[in-house]
């Protein structure tokens, strides 16, 4: 098998690998261990060992090492060791502080014409009060469901306060 992506390991980068390595168990995952002792293993610096033979020794498969080999050489040590961080993740939109409010303006009184606190109302009414820049109704569910909170319930403060610690 041919090899098209070379490993070669620099003497800091050798270093930092086992210094990874050597680190406890609760602050270094163990996939990212994984990933440095199979670097050690494979890095043509210092006698490499076989596909196959690094396979077999770390539980993982010939393809896994070829993909390690191809993230190092393409985007370097960090990203081949951690990881990329997602594409797709974004920050929360109903942080701690707008969950609160949320909380609150569920628990006061409904809007004037209306018996009770829809999912919309809510919703529109963090927007106005600049809580957040937007929100849909399943956040607004969601961060309701959290709670012991129910919109159909006419005493939810009352609730909140039996429940809350005197002080």
């Amino acid at each position: 098998m041919s090899i098209k992506y070379h490993v070669r390991l620099s003497d800091e980068e050798r270093a930092m690998l086992a210094r990874l390595i050597k680190q406890e168990k609760p602050k270094v995952a163990q996939h990212k261990k994984r990933k440095a002792n199979i670097l050690l293993a494979i890095d043509e610096n210092h006698d490499p060992l076989q596909h196959d033979q690094v396979a077999k020794a770390f539980h993982v498969t010939p393809l896994t090492i070829t993909r390690l080999r191809q993230r190092f050489v393409e985007e370097g040590l960090d990203i081949a060791v951690s990881g990329k961080l997602s594409r797709h993740s974004r920050p929360r939109i109903l942080d701690g502080e707008a969950e609160a409010h949320l909380i609150a303006l569920t628990c006061s009184p409904p809007p004037e014409g209306t018996s009770r606190w829809t999912l919309n109302l809510l919703k529109d009414r963090m927007i106005e009060l600049n809580y957040v820049e937007s929100i849909s109704r399943s956040t607004v569910h969601e961060g309701l469901k959290k709670t012991s909170l129910s919109l159909g319930k006419k005493r939810n403060g009352a609730y909140l306060l039996k429940k809350a610690p005197a002080l």
